[in-house]
This record gives structure tokens, C-alpha cells and sequence, in this order.
């Protein structure tokens, strides 16, 4: 006759405290009443996750009671310690170790410093993802610096058993070690303390406890063993342990990759762009690098390529990861049969996110979620476990085999059809917002009316940020809506990002997504999109591709639909397009009438911005000329109306053309010798670009400064000036070699020769 299990009595007990028979039950979850029945005498011990989450659904169980009720489903009944068992063995030190040489070093910092008063040492807590080297790196360390001359004493703790070691049991196998199993074992911890005390007093160890399960199964262990070196490892960060170091063990350096792989396959001489692919395939994991290597080492007849193929085209990476037993898939599968149903069903679903990171806004979106708060408490629940990494400020990565591991139990649990649906979901609220976003750029603009899930933001510089920090995840929607024939979607977003691309131009994708908006046009018979669009396309050949007299055939097909359109705003704006890009192939009378024509054009439309470029680029063509003095007339009088215009001055177009008047404005003072009033122009246009966010802007504005400054004798300032943009644009930068230039020029330039870059 079988006995009821604990889960089997924790099972009855919560149907009949829910008032509930074996058929009410059964109905509720889809479990056979048999299987309940089963379940509840103790006649089945091991029933399957599905059915475990299935009854917890039907018996209306809470978070806390869900994950109460898989553990003990889980649970077996574990043996106590008897005296006679060996002591547990320490995993061997690993030959081939790469890598973790910082981790090391802050380490043996943390176990080998003075200890604190009282002679407490804290304790060094190591955490990390699956596969990660935790307990490898962990061997490393207690084998570097002084530490050797200690013997270890080491306990795997059963962290993801259904029923870990306990406290008493984790003392009394490091007691076994110490004593070679001749005490008796103690009776409570208090005996096992004093037992400890007295062994490691008269010959110190250092003790590696791997795997723990949780702060209470560890605390009372460092409470005895304080002043003693000890590392634990965990895949949770321990958060709640007092007194402690932690480290968080993330992938490997790419170099670090390389080496262990080479340490792997000393027999074969693969090349560094093979090895590089296969860290990248790995995502720098350190079980998943060790299962490539031992099985391309283990089998003579394979080649570095073979297993590259398979892994580049295998739709489950994760089952080609798998070298006798290790395996890159059962080791995540530990830390996933943690979770509560509910932050399993968020892992599974925000595999799905395209781009690197995201954040709880968006995990939000993949499970139809309002509750901001409860996503951010499961997203930190996956942190904790190593499945997911936090980037700080709200955002997450989820590493690529995580999410292949997460995308196949999504493929296991839910139908391809709720899978699309779910898809499409999380794509049309990415673009939704991204045309808000947008639209507070654009005011004017008229959309096409489609309605649209998405947030909206209550200032234009919070839409600026989301704009540019999702990019990784708007840009795929728009291009996947694009192949799909989303037309209307894909026109209405582009024309809001219209005057944002001004100052982004760093992103460097605009000539692609404002060819999709213009293909997207002509599929909707809409002439007048698409000679918008067209108009775009040309701008960014400019500005962009560099592609100037490319840039002068789109603005003539933008002309053509424009008219076909009898749009008379658009008829100025491809007009325009193709004189600022005849101005910059010095085709100054083509420039001139093109400009002529914009500046009528854009009157009978009433387009106040357009009138004011058209204004604009007829002021760069006189510069070109050299009619400097007419061109600071008409610019300064541009700014002086712009500037007056409270409504005008302060919009974000009409500071746009508050910044390209500038840039012109002091390319005219510093023609005609006003170099200190192209000092003081500068400084008013940095602000003004600075307002906007827009880097490009402000290093033009910069070079020109420097240029003034040095040329109206304040040399000492201009050096500041260069260090400042030595500062905002990297070291590393093509920018900041052209900084460098202009301090070993200042001799020349304050003779007045004017550098070639000074305009670039």
C-alpha cells in the first residue's frame, strides 16, 4: 500500500480548503480526476510540469502558493547524513582555465585583505548565469595568491534540489573533512560551532560551499566560520546575506573566448574569424565554449567548419551544445524549473524582442501586462537566477542561447498562431509609439488616421529619448512592417520622424527607412507621400550617403510627383533638396534658380519653415560668391525674425533653423575678418544645438569656434575649447583626430591659414 507523499497531502489540502471534489477539480485543470486521485494516495511521486502548473491554475493559487506548490512536487525525501558517508570532493582545477584575470585579482582583494575587528573576513559570494564558470572560477581562485597553503574544504550544496542540504547536514560534511569521520556527528548547530571552532583555530582551512539554494541555507555557516576564507557560489545573488563581498561572474572577453577554445582543440589550427564565430555562437559562455571544444576534440574526423555549419543554420543551437554530460541546455533548464508559472510564461514570452536589451515597459507589452511593477519584480526574480542580465536604467539582456532556450519552451507551450498574434502585438505598440514619439517633432503633419496601440510622452525630450535608446527594436518592426505590406503604417511613421532625422544623424539608417516609407507610398497610390518621401530620400543622400549629384536626380523625381500632386509645399521642398545639393557640387546658377523657385513655392503654400531654408540656402550661395556682407544682412535678419516669433523661435523646427542660420552666420564673420563676432555667434548656436541633442551641429559649431577664437588671439581659450570636444567626442573618434589636428595647427591658423577640415 503506497503512502501519500508531501505533495500529495499539500494537494488534497488545498482542494478541499477549496471546497473543491476530484471532478470540480479535474474540470478546472484539464487533469484527469484519475491523475488526481494518483497523485493525492501517493500512486504517482513524479508528476510533469504541466500538470503541476495546471492543478496550481485550477486550485487558484497566488504566486507565492504556486511556487510553494512546484516545490514540493519537486520535492524527494533526502537521507539524513550518516556518519559513514565520505566527505564530499572538490571538482579538480581545471588545465585549460581562461580568463577572469580582474575577477581574480578583486578576489583574492576580498579573501586575503586584513580582516575586519572582531577578525572577521566577509565572506565572497559568486553568482552568475548558467554555465557561466562560477565553480571553476571559483577552484581558480582559492588556487591563486596565498590561499594554497590552506587545504579546502568543499560542500556542493544541492541548490537545485527540490530539498537542499539543510544548515546541520552542510557543518557536519565539512566537520567529516576536518575529522575524517571519527566524531560523533553534532546534534544542533550550536555543538557543530563549537566542534568547527576548535579545528580551524588549530589548523585554518579555506572552505568553497557551491551551488547554494538561498541566504538562509548559507547564513548560519558564515556566522560560524567568520574569519575563515570562504566562497560561495550561487546562481542567486544572495541579496539578502549581511557582511559579504559578491562578484557577478558575466561571459568571457572575446580574447578570453578565443584562448579557452584554442586550449580545447590543441590538435586543429582553425582560424581566428572561425574561433571568433564560434565565441559569438556561445555568447562567451564558458560551458558552451567548453562543450564545442570537447566535442571537435573528441572527434578526429570533424572540422571547426563542420560544427560551424550546423550551429549557423541549426534552428536549435542548444541541442548540437551537448558533449557527454555537459550540456549548455540542462544546465539553464535548473535555473528555469525555479520559476513560478507566471515568470516562466515572461521568460518565454519576451524571447520574442528583437535588440539586445529592452526594458520592463516593454517585457510588459509581451505578456498584455498594465502591472509595470509586478513585470519589474519577475524581471529581477530572472536576474536573480542568472537568466537574465540587468543593464541599469530599467534595461535587460537577454543572452542569445538564453533566448533560443526560451523561444523553444515557448514553441513547446503555446500554439504558432498565439505566438504571431503575440508578435504582431509587440511590433504594432513598438511603431505606435514610435510615430508619438515622432509627432512631437512634427506637429503639423496630418496622419493617416489608423488606429494604434503605444504610449504617448507628456515632454518632446522624453520622446527623443525613447526614440533614440529603441531604435534596436523600432527599426525591425518598421522594416518587418514593411515586408508585410503595412503601407499606411509605414508612411505615417516616417513622415513624424521627418524632423527628428535632423538631429540624429548619427543613427545612419535614414536613407533605408525613408526608401521603405516612399516604396510604401507608391503601393498606396498616395503622390503626394510619395514625393514627400522622395524629398527625404534626397536629404539623407546628402547628409548621409554623401551622394550629392544622386541626391539632385531624387529631388527631380520628388519635383515630378510633387506636380503630378499639385502640391505646391512639396514643389518647394524637392526644389530645395536639389539646389542645396547643386550648391554643394558648386553648381551655384543651377543652385540659385532651384532656390528662386523653393522660396515662391513655399509663399503660396504659407510654409513658414520652408520659406526660411529657402532663405537659408540662398545666403550660402551668396557665401559661396563671396557676397559675405549681403549674406550676414539676410541671416541676421532670418534670425531676427525667427527669434521674435515667441511661437516660432522656441519650436523645435524653428530652432533647427535657428542652428543651420548660425552655422552659415559665422562661416560669413570669420570671411570677412568679425572674428570675435563669430566667437559670440558660436557660442549662442552651441546652446542652441545643445538644446536639440544634436552632436553633429555642435561640432561644426565647435570647429568654427576654435577657428575664431585662435584667429582673434585667444589661443589660451581655444585649447579649453578643443580638450572640451576631445571630451564630448571619444578619443577614438575620426572627430577627435581632427580636434588633435587643430591644436598642432594653431601657429598656422592664427597666421590665417584656414584649415581644410575647419568645414568638414
Amino acid at each position: 500500500m503506497t503512502e501519500p507523499t508531501p505533495f500529495g497531502l499539500l494537494l488534497r489540502s488545498l482542494r478541499l480548503g477549496a471546497n473543491l471534489t476530484l471532478e470540480a477539480l479535474s474540470v478546472r485543470s484539464g487533469v484527469s480526476e484519475r491523475t488526481i486521485g494518483d497523485l493525492e494516495r501517493g500512486a504517482s511521486t513524479s508528476p510533469q510540469r504541466r500538470t503541476v502548473d495546471a492543478l496550481a491554475d485550477g486550485l487558484g493559487l497566488d504566486v507565492g502558493g504556486q511556487h510553494a506548490f512546484l516545490r514540493a512536487a519537486r520535492a524527494r525525501p533526502r537521507r539524513v547524513i550518516a556518519p559513514e558517508l565520505p566527505a564530499a570532493v572538490a571538482p579538480h582545477r581545471v588545465f585549460d582555465f581562461s580568463g577572469r584575470t580582474e575577477e581574480i585579482r578583486q578576489a583574492l582583494q576580498i579573501l586575503e585583505g586584513d580582516p575586519a575587528p572582531g577578525g572577521h573576513r566577509p565572506a565572497l559570494i559568486i553568482s552568475g548565469a548558467p554555465g557561466i564558470g562560477k565553480t571553476t572560477g571559483a577552484l581558480e581562485i582559492l588556487a591563486r595568491g596565498r590561499l594554497p597553503d590552506l587545504p579546502t574544504v568543499f560542500v556542493g550544496l544541492d541548490g537545485f534540489s527540490a530539498s537542499p542540504l539543510t544548515p546541520l547536514q552542510i557543518i557536519t560534511t565539512m566537520l567529516r573533512q576536518l575529522q575524517g569521520g571519527t566524531e560523533k556527528p553534532p546534534a544542533d548547530l550550536d555543538t557543530a560551532a563549537r566542534q568547527w571552532r576548535a579545528a580551524v583555530d588549530v589548523a585554518p582551512v579555506r572552505i568553497l560551499l557551491d551551488n547554494a539554494a538561498s541566504e538562509s541555507q548559507v547564513r548560519p555557516i558564515l556566522s560560524i566560520c567568520a574569519g575563515d576564507p570562504i566562497v560561495v557560489t550561487s546562481r542567486r545573488s544572495l541579496a539578502g546575506l549581511e557582511g559579504v563581498r559578491r562578484l557577478r561572474f558575466g561571459p568571457l572577453r572575446r580574447p578570453d573566448s578565443i584562448r579557452l577554445l584554442r586550449n580545447l582543440m590543441p590538435q586543429t589550427d582553425p582560424d581566428l574569424d572561425a574561433l571568433n564565430e564560434i565565441a559569438s555562437l556561445c555568447d562567451d559562455i564558458p560551458l558552451a565554449l567548453r562543450v564545442v571544444g570537447n566535442r571537435i576534440a573528441s572527434r578526429p574526423a570533424w572540422t571547426v567548419e563542420d560544427l560551424l555549419r550546423r550551429m549557423r543554420t541549426s534552428e536549435d543551437r542548444l541541442r548540437l551544445l551537448v558533449a557527454g554530460d555537459l550540456a549548455v541546455e540542462t544546465a539553464i533548464s535548473l535555473s528555469y524549473e525555479e520559476l513560478d508559472p507566471r515568470t516562466a510564461a515572461l521568460f518565454r514570452w519576451i524571447s520574442l524582442i528583437d535588440g539586445k536589451t529592452f526594458t520592463a515597459e516593454l517585457a510588459a507589452v509581451t505578456v498584455h501586462s498594465s502591472e509595470i511593477g509586478d513585470v519589474e519584480f519577475r524581471l529581477d526574480d530572472l536576474t536573480d537566477l542568472g537568466l537574465l542580465e540587468a543593464r541599469g536604467g530599467d534595461r535587460y539582456r537577454l543572452h542569445d542561447l538564453l533566448r533560443l532556450f526560451a523561444r523553444n519552451r515557448l514553441g513547446a507551450t503555446a500554439e504558432d498562431d498565439a505566438i504571431e498574434e503575440r508578435r504582431a502585438h509587440i511590433g504594432s505598440w513598438v511603431l505606435g509609439t514610435l510615430e508619438r514619439a515622432g509627432a512631437w517633432f512634427e506637429p503639423d503633419r496630418e496622419p493617416r488616421g489608423v488606429a494604434r496601440i503605444g504610449r504617448g510622452f507628456v515632454t518632446a525630450d522624453s520622446a527623443g529619448a525613447w526614440i533614440r535608446a529603441e531604435a534596436e527594436h523600432w527599426w525591425p518592426a518598421y522594416v518587418d512592417a514593411a515586408e508585410h505590406g503595412e503601407d499606411d503604417v509605414v508612411v505615417d511613421v516616417a513622415d513624424a520622424l521627418h524632423w527628428f532625422s535632423d538631429v540624429w544623424l548619427a543613427w545612419g539608417n535614414w536613407h533605408h527607412f525613408f526608401s521603405l516609407a516612399v516604396t510604401a507610398a507608391q503601393n498606396l497610390g498616395d503622390v503626394r507621400m510619395e514625393a514627400t518621401h522622395l524629398g527625404y530620400v534626397a536629404w539623407a543622400e546628402i547628409m548621409e550617403v554623401g551622394d550629392r549629384e544622386r541626391a539632385v536626380l531624387t529631388g527631380r523625381a520628388a519635383l515630378s510627383a510633387a506636380e503630378r500632386a499639385g502640391d505646391p509645399a512639396q514643389v518647394g521642398w524637392a526644389n530645395y533638396y536639389i539646389g542645396w545639393a547643386s550648391w554643394l557640387l558648386n553648381r551655384l546658377d543651377e543652385a540659385e534658380t532651384s532656390a528662386a523657385i523653393a522660396a515662391v513655392a513655399f509663399s503660396e503654400a504659407g510654409d513658414a519653415a520652408g520659406v526660411d531654408n529657402a532663405g537659408l540656402l540662398s545666403t550660402m550661395i551668396k557665401n559661396s560668391r563671396g557676397e559675405h556682407v549681403a549674406a550676414i544682412e539676410e541671416m541676421e535678419a532670418t534670425l531676427g525674425r525667427v527669434q521674435s516669433d515667441s511661437d516660432q523661435g522656441t519650436s523645435f523646427i524653428g530652432l533647427l533653423v535657428q542652428t543651420g542660420a548660425y552655422l552659415d552666420l559665422i562661416d560669413s564673420y570669420i570671411a570677412v575678418g568679425r572674428y570675435k563676432d563669430a566667437v559670440h555667434a558660436s557660442a549662442t548656436g552651441i546652446r542652441i544645438a545643445r538644446s536639440l541633442d544634436d552632436d553633429a551641429r555642435i561640432v561644426m559649431m565647435m570647429r568654427r569656434r576654435i577657428f575664431a577664437m585662435i584667429r582673434a588671439g585667444e589661443s589660451e581659450a581655444a585649447v579649453a575649447e578643443i580638450d572640451e570636444a576631445l571630451r564630448m567626442v571619444g578619443s577614438g573618434s575620426s572627430q577627435a583626430y581632427i580636434f588633435r589636428r587643430f591644436r598642432d595647427e594653431i601657429p598656422e591658423m592664427r597666421a590665417g591659414r584656414l584649415p581644410a577640415s575647419y568645414l568638414e
